[in-house]
């Protein structure tokens, strides 16, 4: 029994270098994520070009729930999904948007320009059923300056990379006086989310992160810029707690035995 505990211990002590290595690497992976700051609020000085090329400042955008959207309009990866997604639960959400609630895509690249913008929002919304969108769904561009004030204040990390962007994907949603409710990761969302934030946001009650655990299964594949499944992060984590089951069995069961001899 001894020896079988030694091996044990030993295969826990390579796990633990294993999972220690892994969370290393998400650490890293974090790094170009979600900051979360539920209960903070965005910066409300900052300053965005809207459709009609007019500078306007996000506290004048703002006055009900909003849904903020951050991406660049020409990302080959996660956007054009994320936006596909926003477009859906707009069509799908026992919502009224421009009554309920709002949503605000601004482009995080101070390259582009709001004629990008527009025609981005013109694709988008040939696909969707509800034509008040195009009043309530509102896309920005603006300066480095604004934008990365913009980012900062939300916890929205990114990084450039062979002209792309490595950045998280998802949603933030805002209270109508700018507070940080709620963040909303992935690309698809039900619309049973949607609502209950939305519903939440109006009442400023700050919730729990949504599809927190994605952040945990998926790395961010840089060549592909994409999320992808990470098979070696979650086999090391269900191994691990795989071992720690047989461990404490067998260290239990010895514990037993002893006290029957002992009697």
């Amino acid at each position: 029994m001894s020896h079988l505990k030694l091996f044990f211990a030993l295969f826990i002590c390579l796990i633990s270098v294993k999972s220690f290595s892994q969370t290393a690497l998400f650490d890293k992976q974090m790094q170009i994520s979600f900051d979360e700051k539920q209960g903070q609020f965005a910066a409300l000085d900052t300053k965005l070009v809207n459709e009609n090329g007019d500078t306007v400042l996000l506290k004048d955008i703002i006055n009900k729930p909003t849904i903020l959207n951050l991406v660049y309009y020409e990302c080959a990866g996660t956007c054009s999904p994320l936006m596909f997604g926003v477009s859906k639960f707009i069509d799908e959400v026992d919502l009224k948007v421009g009554t309920d609630y709002e949503v605000i895509t601004v482009s995080f690249d101070p390259s582009e320009k709001i004629d990008l913008g527009i025609k981005k929002k013109a694709a988008y919304l040939s696909t969707m059923k509800n034509k008040e969108a195009e009043k309530y769904w509102r896309f920005f561009v603006g300066d480095s300056l604004n934008i990365a004030k913009l980012t900062k204040s939300v916890g929205f990390n990114y990084q450039k990379k062979n002209n792309q962007y490595i950045h998280p994907t998802g949603l933030i949603a805002l209270g109508s006086d700018g507070k940080i409710i709620r963040y909303l990761r992935g690309i698809d969302f039900l619309p049973f989310d949607i609502k209950i934030t939305m519903v939440e946001a109006a009442k400023g009650k700050i919730g729990p992160s949504i599809n927190r655990l994605l952040a945990i299964c998926y790395s961010y594949d840089t060549n592909g810029n994409q999320f992808v499944f990470n098979v070696t992060r979650v086999s090391a984590i269900v191994i691990l707690f795989i071992v720690i089951l047989i461990f404490l069995f067998l260290s239990l069961s010895r514990l037993n035995l002893k006290k029957r001899l002992n009697k």
